[in-house]
């Protein structure tokens, strides 16, 4: 007897087991060798690969070629009638040996090999009687099943584990382990495994339910992540959502490195030829900026025949192909397109996507052709082309809109402050070209330590530092009274406290400041008028202090102007010039010399009467004068108004004093003269 043991016929958790055994017949006897393979371990019928070996009756192998074979298994040996059997079969033979897997033909359920108490398998050779039968032992049917049942007849070592392993919600259990492939997750395949060693080329699943091992001890949020575990085995949480935190994140908000860059072609505007094949072309040259985040290109054409028009851009890594981005880029008789190509909105023929995540960095160019011409023939032959103009409309415009995450530069949107300086690069020329777009950037002339600064105009400007307080006015102050103290009317910083928006010390009011502005000066001195004093048919007149020690006629009208009245002038006018009043009753004009007159009348106690109509207040008028004129009891009081002269000397004046008392007033005397006292006041005029 031969006993061999076949190999699997596929790498199935199995093992096999086969028995040889001397046939005979008439004309030859066989020698048999059977194997069982399951083909499928969870299919509901099996396959048992029998092989075996034909040989003469002198004991050599049969001749090559095809043969008729039938099989039959038997419940037990001596059995009349067989419980399956299928055949004949042809079987190819080859130096006697040859291979059939019984059920290929007619199924072989498992379940009835496992009901037959002792079953056998006969063969019979073409015609001749069945051989002697051999028995089949269980292990050989067993396996074709959907489970194994049997103890103790398949050894650990034959065990070869390529899939999933399921055991049933039992345990298994062994001192070693070794898998030779995956491993699920312990509680999918089994409840349990309990081993001393596991080894596996890969585990998966998280292992909760393995008993004996320490595991890390806390939970992360739903918007966290396990970033590490900490010393005392706790885990440690990080809000990364799936990714690495940007800079943004880990700032709060403070820093950014995102930023969104157009780019525009060169040159901007470039005729399309007409009917003769040639390309508009643009260039764009993306610099160092980063990972693009997002893309876009905008392309603007007009006065071309969009019908005829292609375009092609060629990226960086693609200078012979490209992407075709229209063609035609219109229909018939459309004239102007403004196209934008991006992820959303692709080009007819390329990948725009590609670039997200890359760095576009490189030359890109855009061309414009008029597929629309024909090639001249020889002279002579037919046809003969169109005539063609010089351009076919015009590439107008394009760009790119580049978000990237930069490599380059980081955006601070709150104060930067710096603990150990802060360093400008030093070079010998500037960084960038200045442009618009790069205005505010800086850096140190390596040949002059100039700090340089890219400005609006397009030009670099060299900035200006200024010492405050050195008693100089210098480029970048405003004032400079020798100290670095504020409310002084130059604050430390050498700007003028006036007009800053707030009241500083020294100051009445401030123009800048709406609390206060109401009839402000420029010097931050409130203009106040009293009382009505004089008034005629036309005007009423009003005090109003003049700021000055010398009389300017520019400057009274100024005065009077802030407090929306006009300056009283002694000579005939316009009514309704802006800047001057005038009073006349036809026959003689109220002059400077009139006003101090009846000033001095009233001192008198007495009202005189004049051409038109005068009234003199005389109850509270002198404490008013005082008031507005910053004068004290007893001080003496100018009072301008101007006259007639000629040129351009603006130091004359018609002026009267009066010394002013808290009871009145007493006049002094009065002059066509330059003024110099600064405690005096112009009749201001509103007219009625």
């Amino acid at each position: 007897m031969r006993v061999r043991l076949p190999a699997p016929a596929t790498r199935r958790p199995t093992a096999a087991h086969g028995v040889c055994t001397a046939l005979s017949a008439l004309a030859m006897s066989l020698g048999a060798l059977i194997g069982v393979a399951a083909s499928d371990a969870h299919a509901a019928a099996a396959t048992l690969l029998f092989e075996g070996v034909l040989q003469a009756q002198g004991g050599g192998p049969v001749a090559d070629g095809a043969y008729e074979l039938t099989f039959a298994i038997y419940a037990q040996k001596e059995a009349q009638s067989p419980v399956w059997s299928e055949g004949p079969a042809e079987v190819k033979v080859e130096a006697g040996r040859f291979v059939y897997a019984l059920g290929s033909a007619k199924a072989l359920p498992a379940a009835v090999l496992n009901a037959l108490p002792a079953p056998h398998l006969g063969v019979q050779v073409a015609k001749e009687p069945e051989l002697p039968r051999t028995p089949l032992h269980a292990t050989l049917f067993a396996l074709g099943a959907a489970s194994l049942h049997c103890t103790g007849c398949v050894k650990v070592s034959q065990l070869l584990f390529d899939g999933d392993v399921d055991l049933g919600g039992n345990s298994l259990k062994a001192k070693n382990a070794t898998f030779q492939g995956d491993v699920a997750a312990v509680g999918v395949v089994a409840q349990s495994i309990s081993a001393q060693s596991v080894t596996a080329a890969t585990f998966i699943g998280d292992g909760s339910k393995l008993t004996g091992i320490a595991s890390p001890s806390g939970a992360c949020k739903d918007s966290e992540a396990v970033i590490g575990i900490g010393k005392d085995g706790a885990l440690l949480c990080g809000k990364v959502a799936g990714k690495a935190p940007t800079l943004g994140e880990v700032s709060g908000g403070l820093l950014g490195d995102e930023f969104t860059d157009v780019l525009a072609g060169e040159p901007e505007k470039v005729a399309i030829p007409d009917n003769t094949g040639a390309e508009a072309a643009s260039t764009l040259a993306v610099p160092e900026l980063g990972q693009a985040l997002d893309l876009s290109l905008h392309i603007v054409l007009a006065n071309t025949d969009l019908s005829s028009i292609a375009i092609t851009l060629l990226p960086p890594d693609d200078k012979k192909v490209g992407w075709t981005i229209c063609d035609p880029c219109g229909v018939k008789d459309a004239k102007a397109l403004d196209l934008t190509v991006s992820p959303a909105k692709p080009p007819k023929i390329g990948d725009i996507g590609k670039w997200i995540g890359s760095n576009p960095k490189g030359s890109w160019v855009l061309k414009v052709k008029d597929t629309d011409f024909c090639v001249p023939q020889k002279p002579g032959n037919a046809p003969l082309c169109d005539a063609q103009a010089a351009t076919d409309g015009h590439l107008t415009s394009w760009s790119m809109t580049i978000k990237t995450r930069s490599t380059t530069k980081v955006q601070a949107s709150g104060a930067l402050e710096v603990t150990t300086g802060l360093k400008l690069p030093v070079q010998a020329a500037p960084p960038v070209p200045c442009t618009a777009k790069t205005r505010g950037y800086t850096y140190v002339d390596s040949a002059t330590d100039a700090v340089r600064i890219c400005r609006k105009s397009g030009l670099w400007g060299t900035l200006s530092i200024h010492e405050c307080g050195n008693g100089k006015l210098e480029p970048g102050e405003t004032c400079d009274d020798a100290n670095t103290q504020a409310g002084d009317g130059c604050d430390a910083l050498c700007v003028k406290e006036c007009g800053n928006g707030k009241l500083d010390g020294g100051e009445q009011c401030d123009p800048a400041d709406p609390q206060t502005q109401a009839n402000c000066t420029a010097d931050c001195k409130k203009i106040s008028y009293g009382k009505v004093w004089l008034e005629s048919p036309d005007y009423t007149w009003h005090p109003v202090h003049y700021p000055h020690g010398t009389y300017k006629e520019s400057l009274a009208v100024q005065v009077c102007k802030s407090v929306g009245l006009r300056l009283w002038r002694d000579e005939a006018g316009n009514k309704a010039d802006a800047d001057w009043a005038y009073d006349w009753s036809g026959i003689h004009n109220l002059g400077g010399h009139d006003i101090c007159y009846k000033v001095n009348s009233a001192t008198q106690g007495q009202q005189q009467s004049h051409t038109g109509t005068w009234m003199l207040f005389t109850g509270a008028w002198s404490t008013d004068m005082k008031l507005h004129a910053k004068a004290q009891n007893g001080q003496t009081v100018t009072v301008l108004n101007h006259r007639n002269h000629t040129g351009s000397d603006e130091n004359n004046a018609s002026w009267c004093q009066v010394t002013v008392n808290d009871g009145g007033a007493s006049w002094q005397t009065q002059a066509d003269s330059g003024v110099t006292s600064n405690t005096a006041v112009v009749l201001c005029a509103k007219g009625k």
